[in-house]
């Protein structure tokens, strides 16, 4: 006892403070000391009771007062006691636990003189547990109808809540959530989000992450007053432009004007491109080109259309390089023909479109270049056409020394970096046209997903800007099938709803664009892969999931895909919303989970532009850049190998695998040889052009073609997957080349599911068998046998005189599989150009007969010689 009562004299020799609550007994009170600078969740240093007494008189006396310790009391005598209470720095009395004598408690410590007592709202879960956390209007939290605690307790509140719901979370998305609920208050609120009904709309201050302000422009410089050609300005004003944008007018301070080479950074819609005209159109004006690089088609044939009817009037001629071939389908594909760029004053071109003319060593049809504005530059980190566009930069740099670069992006990590690489100077501009909200809603399971979707669709399309537009929507998900669903389930709703990918016919894609331009549609609905390229003006993007396909989407995509909420002149500000389901994978194969992935796309920050190149890739843009040069000193290609942002290897190891495979020969310097040049014109590997080489001794010059990319884009149709899927019990693949025929050949020895398809299955089994996996090759599922022939079924109906969309039907009709009319219209323009990779190639043989061979092919594939109409599917719809 001697020892435990010094640890208490111990304790009460520092300042402390003394709180008073009830117990169930009459007029007994617990007494805790607690350290005299109060924190939150304290635990309690002493704790006891005070039992205290009635005088005659009816004032409360201490009868006993004790500490517990070692679980046994330590008693101290009233007047020891006192001097206990009066030396307490402060007393505190819980407001949800006052002793029900408060007033007489109140009167006795006045009467011994102690500090004066104060009654406070406290947390009772810490009290509880020995632990005393003040409420404060920062710290107080709801957690339930009639309680309050500390922020601490109430994230525990929420965690058990949880798991009474059976709802697993990350941690990552468990620290979202306590932060909305730091900011909300209230865990009912939060826990309501996981609520079957719950409605966005109309708690959108739950939702909300955060919202990204608008920059304030205040008075910015009028374009009248710009040092450029009065024609040029007159043309600006007519098309609404009088006063320069931020982004433009940091781009003007920072020597646009005066040639200075630039890395623009700015958010989508924020006037990025018009920086490249002030530049550009310039110099065009006094015979300087104007160049427009863009990795996609659509894009490079948007700003050609938009230029060539602009600047009509100053005289400029605007060209367009995309390498398209000119398929006839009919309305179901408009091809983009190539224009004769040499007099040409302003060109829009693909990269690899402008890297041909370098490869091949014809770039006098490019003239004096002024200007190059390189679009979606952050292009540099893709896997496959980063090194392509890194080495397009060298190869153009060393054409056009003297031209102003100027480099665009809305997402770009570590930008400062880049421009370093590139020696460019920065602008990197944060700001946003328009403000942003950024929102997070839960769904537990695929139909809560499609009602909160309706719900905040609708709502969006009821909501007009001050310029007069209503709210339109752009909802993301991971794959076309999806998208349909989802399309026709809203229709169903009746929300005004289309869907909108590289699967749909040119035709179709064009009729979308019209009529969501006219405000027709409240949505449309799309894949994450086609993010980039879709140019709708939304005030809203939804994404209905994180994954692009099989994998998730990473930070730099999702910035480019949140960046289409709100446009300029159009919408007062954007809205997104992740649309979440809590533990849920897409497919076994993904290492995360949607909730996540959702936490770190919100906080993340965009991945540094790192350009890759392996060994085969650093030596295929070595031989394109030697081929570009006409270099055949082993120090300057050296040199300009060095150049290269994305080369792996030394200059010496891409040398030797250009030897090895015969692309170049080093003798007395470095020449290139016919088959290295016909592979570096074909965008070939160096190994695939050997080995298109060597097929021309033994394989067809179709099958060689349809080898070097077959078409992969089939699917079972909808009617065969679910009989597979109900008859096995499982989840089949919807690929066609999945493997999915040979994992139903195991399934059907293993569970005896193939007794529950009906016989149709099986005819349609039978098919496939005869037609495309006949080959009785060893190596069979994995061969390319399967490939190949399917690749030669469509193209011999296309020859017979199919269009995109008859193809699709018929395929359909007599095999049940199903493939986008956009997708075998992209795959046999591919299939062109591969065509003629191999006639380049068999030329280098010495084979010109297969050469007049494919010049037969590729007229039949571009202009059937028989015509069977447009072959539009009889009232089925194209998905």
């Amino acid at each position: 006892m001697e020892v435990a009562d010094a640890r208490i004299q111990k304790i009460l020799s520092r300042p402390y403070t003394i709180v008073l609550r009830k117990t169930k007994q009459e007029l007994v009170c617990r007494v805790e000391v607690y350290s005299a600078v109060l924190k939150d969740r304290q635990r309690a240093q002493l704790a006891g009771l005070i039992e205290f007494g009635e005088r005659k008189s009816g004032l409360l006396e201490i009868r006993r007062a004790w500490f517990v310790k070692f679980n046994k009391p330590i008693y101290y005598q009233p007047k020891e006691f006192h001097e206990i209470l009066r030396k307490a720095k402060g007393i505190v009395i819980p407001k949800e636990a006052t002793p029900p004598f408060l007033e007489r408690l109140v009167d006795f410590l006045k009467r011994i003189q102690t500090a004066k007592p104060n009654v406070v709202s406290v947390c009772m879960h810490c009290l509880r547990d020995d632990r005393l956390t003040v409420l404060t209007r920062k710290n107080a939290v709801k957690v339930s109808a009639t309680e309050v605690a500390c922020l601490s307790c109430s994230l525990t509140e929420l965690k058990t809540e949880l798991r009474s719901l059976g709802v697993k979370m990350s941690q990552g998305m468990l620290r979202q959530l306590q932060f909305m609920v730091t900011r909300t208050k209230s865990v009912p609120r939060v826990i309501d989000m996981l609520s079957p009904g719950f409605d966005p709309t109309k708690e959108s201050d739950i939702t909300l992450v955060d919202r990204i302000e608008a920059v304030d422009i205040g008075v910015q410089e009028k374009v009248s007053r710009l040092p450029l050609p009065d024609k040029f300005k007159e043309v600006l004003k007519k098309n609404g432009y009088d006063e320069l944008l931020p982004v433009q007018s940091l781009a003007i301070k920072a020597g646009l004007l005066e040639g200075k080479n630039l890395l623009i950074v700015s958010a989508t819609s924020s006037g990025k491109t018009l920086v490249g005209e002030l530049a550009g159109v310039p110099r065009a004006m006094k015979g300087r080109k104007m160049l427009y690089l863009s990795p996609l088609v659509a894009l490079t044939n948007e700003k050609y259309e938009l230029w060539r009817r602009r600047y009509r009037e100053l005289g400029l001629r605007t060209g367009i390089k995309v390498g398209m071939s000119r398929l006839d389908v009919g309305k179901e594909g408009k091809p983009i023909v190539d224009t004769d760029i040499s007099k040409s004053d302003i060109v829009c071109a693909t990269y690899e479109a402008l890297d041909l003319i370098f490869r091949s060593r014809e770039t006098k049809q490019l003239g004096d270049i002024g200007t190059v504005i390189i679009d979606e530059i952050q292009n540099l980190a893709d896997p496959e056409r980063g090194p392509e566009l890194d080495g397009l930069l060298v190869r153009l740099r060393h054409h056009a020394p003297r031209a102003q670069i100027l480099a665009l992006s809305a997402t770009v990590g570590t930008p400062e970096q880049l421009a370093k690489e590139l020696r460019l100077k920065l602008i990197n501009y944060t700001g946003r046209p328009v403000p942003l909200e950024r929102h997070l809603v839960f769904a537990r399971s695929d139909d809560d997903k499609r009602d909160i979707i309706r719900r905040l669709v609708l709502d969006e399309f009821r909501t007009v800007s001050s310029t007069g537009n209503r709210g339109q929507t752009i909802i993301f998900t991971f794959s076309r099938r999806r998208a349909h669903a989802l399309s026709d389930w809203l229709r169903d709703q009746r929300v005004s709803a289309t869907v909108y990918h590289g699967g749909l016919s040119y035709y179709r894609r064009r009729r979308v664009e019209q009529a969501y331009a006219t405000q027709r549609y409240a949505c449309v609905v799309t894949t994450a892969a086609l993010g980039a390229g879709v140019d709708l003006p939304a005030s809203q993007v939804i994404f209905e999931s994180l994954a692009m396909g099989a994998n998730w989407l990473s930070i730099a995509e999702f910035e480019q895909m949140l960046g289409r909420a709100g446009r300029l002149g159009k919408h007062d500000r954007g809205k997104v919303y992740l649309i979440v389901e809590p533990d849920r994978k897409y497919h076994s194969g993904q290492d995360r989970t949607e909730d996540a992935v959702a936490v770190e796309l919100l906080n993340g920050v965009v991945e540094d532009v790192e350009p890759f190149a392996d060994l085969e890739t650093s030596a295929e843009q070595a031989l394109a850049s030697i081929c570009a040069t006409g270099a055949t000193k082993l120090e300057d290609v050296a040199r300009i190998y060095r150049k290269h942002l994305s080369m792996s290897v030394p200059p010496s190891e891409a040398l030797k695998h250009l030897v090895r495979h015969h692309m170049v020969r080093v003798q007395d310097g470095i020449k290139v040889t016919e088959l290295g040049k016909a592979t570096t014109l074909s965008f070939l590997k160096p190994t695939e052009g050997l080995e298109v080489y060597k097929l021309t001794d033994s394989m067809d010059v179709l099958d060689i073609a349809i080898k070097l990319e077959p078409f992969e884009n089939v699917y079972l149709s909808s009617k065969l997957q679910s009989e597979v899927d109900t008859a096995f019990r499982t989840h089949m693949p919807t690929r066609f080349f999945s493997g999915v025929f040979s994992d139903i050949s195991d399934l059907s020895q293993k569970r005896g599911g193939a007794a529950r398809l009906p016989s149709w299955v099986f005819d349609v089994f039978g098919k496939w068998t005869k037609e495309f996996f006949n080959c009785g090759c060893p190596l069979y599922p994995e061969c390319d046998h399967g490939k190949i022939k399917l690749g030669r079924w469509l193209v011999e109906h296309r020859q017979a005189g199919l269009n995109p969309t008859g193809l699709a039907k018929k395929l359909h009709d007599e095999f049940h599989l199903w493939a986008y009319p956009g997708d075998i219209y992209s795959w046999l323009d591919t299939l062109i150009h591969n065509l003629k990779a191999v006639q380049r190639i068999a030329a280098v043989a010495g084979k010109v007969d297969l050469g007049v061979e494919i010049e037969g092919q590729i007229a039949k594939i571009e202009k059937p010689l028989k015509d069977k109409g447009s072959g539009k599917s009889s009232g089925k719809r194209e998905d």
